[in-house]
């Protein structure tokens, strides 16, 4: 055998060698394990010593659906335009107009009786504050 040839079986074993683990690389395995106390775990690897194998999966790799990359990509890009363009996240409104929330009915009874107080002033007996809190109450449930 020439040497030549002789340095050339050490290359193409390296070769298999560095190809060995990317063919294998399309599948894996999720090994559950069970340790003395019950306890389960799932690992890439089979389980230690100290632990039972309760079971093996094996999944193979499926490969990148070009459709569905391309269409990733494009809603990638069109979100990186809409919210690196100006410097500012563009929000997209859809719907009619926000409506002012207008005050909620303890809201409103409290500020009746206040404007009633300010009304009265000095005048106000015992049964118009019973009255006017008693209003209140009843809407805002005691608070």
């Amino acid at each position: 055998m020439p040497f030549h040839a002789f340095l050339r079986l050490p290359t193409l074993a390296l070769i298999a060698a560095c190809l060995m683990p990317a063919a294998q690389a399309s599948a894996q395995e999720i090994h559950t394990c069970i340790d003395a106390k019950g306890r389960k775990s799932y690992q890439n690897m089979p389980c230690a010593p100290e632990q039972r194998t309760a079971s093996v999966r094996r999944y193979e790799a499926t490969p990148e659906d070009p459709a569905i990359a391309s269409r990733t990509a494009a809603i990638q890009k069109e979100m990186d335009r809409r919210n690196h363009s100006s410097g500012k996240a563009t929000i997209v409104r859809t719907g009619g107009t926000r409506r002012a929330a207008g005050p909620t009915p303890c809201q409103a009874a409290k500020a009746k009786r206040k404007a009633t107080l300010d009304r009265v002033g000095l005048k106000r007996n015992f049964e118009l504050l019973s009255q006017l809190d008693s209003e209140v109450w009843e809407v805002c449930k005691g608070f």
